[in-house]
């Protein structure tokens, strides 16, 4: 029992030097680290190959931090591809790092290599919080990311019940999205893609192409000074009742499905957390 027990000591203490190592390089360039992995590390490290398939997971957290990178500068970039991507997991909950290659529409198209962290927790609840995005910082830059940042309290409650039709006529707290808007702000989908995702992962051959969205409607709490009422789309705190069909073989005699997104933007450390339902709950997502 002894020798078991110091065994399990060691392991812990060489993993957490070993992660040490990963924050001090910021989590992102850490292939030279890999071959002195310990075994007891649940750390995996992925390069994306020309003409390998993108994990969709990946791909829908890229994009999101490109979204809240644009939110909080005021950019349009695009997600353009796939470098690499680490995971850390420890039960209950997971560190993501993304190196992304994204394309800038404002200086002609021009390709920056772009990075995003996400950590992810919940099971029933799901909460996807972005720490991380940026554009890849230079050599002589500070890679690292510091957790001691100044934060906002985590909302850790369940998400609301999707409220009765009459309820999106209360136009002091709703707004419904114009499809025009819609179509303008691809992130909503990004959000309901996320949602869909996790929930129905359990489901064989997702295709996300074949959501198709029929209504978005957006509360905000009276804390949230809104004049204009479009302006809901971009509060800090923002619930999104998106309800849709899913149509991988037409949508003829499809029920209407649900997605309740629940957005933060922290003030103080720019941090966005994405509450929805969790993995395998796609019972919950029906109307």
């Amino acid at each position: 029992m002894r020798d078991s027990s110091a065994k399990r000591i060691e392991g812990y203490k060489m993993e957490h030097e070993f992660m040490e190592k990963v924050r001090e390089c910021g989590g992102f360039d850490i292939e030279h680290l890999m071959e002195t992995k310990p075994g007891c590390c649940n750390l995996w490290a992925s390069e994306i190959i020309e003409d390998q398939t993108e994990h969709e997971d990946i791909v829908l957290y890229a994009r999101l931090g490109i979204h809240k990178y644009n939110m909080i500068q005021g950019s349009n970039l695009k997600l353009h591809g796939i470098e690499k991507f680490n995971m850390y997991r420890k039960v209950p909950y997971s560190i993501h790092y993304v190196t992304a290659v994204a394309k800038d529409p404002a200086a002609g198209g021009s390709l920056v290599t772009f990075q995003t962290s996400f950590y992810e927790e919940g099971f029933d609840v799901k909460r996807l919080t972005c720490l991380i995005a940026r554009p890849k910082p230079g050599p002589h830059d500070d890679q690292a990311y510091s957790p001691l940042a100044k934060s906002e309290p985590i909302d850790t409650s369940g998400l609301p019940d999707w409220p009765g039709e009459n309820a999106f006529d209360d136009k002091k707290h709703y707004y419904v999205v114009k499809k025009s808007e819609i179509r303008k702000n691809d992130w909503i989908r990004l959000y309901l893609e996320l949602a869909f995702y996790t929930a129905n992962i359990c489901l064989q051959n997702l295709d996300l192409s074949k959501l198709v969205i029929i209504k978005v409607a957006v509360y905000t709490s009276s804390d949230e000074s809104i004049v204009v009422p479009n302006e809901r789309l971009n509060a800090r705190k923002a619930i999104f009742y998106i309800k849709y069909k899913y149509c991988p073989h037409g949508c003829k005699r499809r029920r209407d499905r649900i997605a309740i997104v629940r957005r933060n933007l922290d003030k103080f450390s720019g941090n966005i957390t994405l509450t929805f339902e969790g993995t395998c709950g796609w019972r919950r997502t029906f109307l």
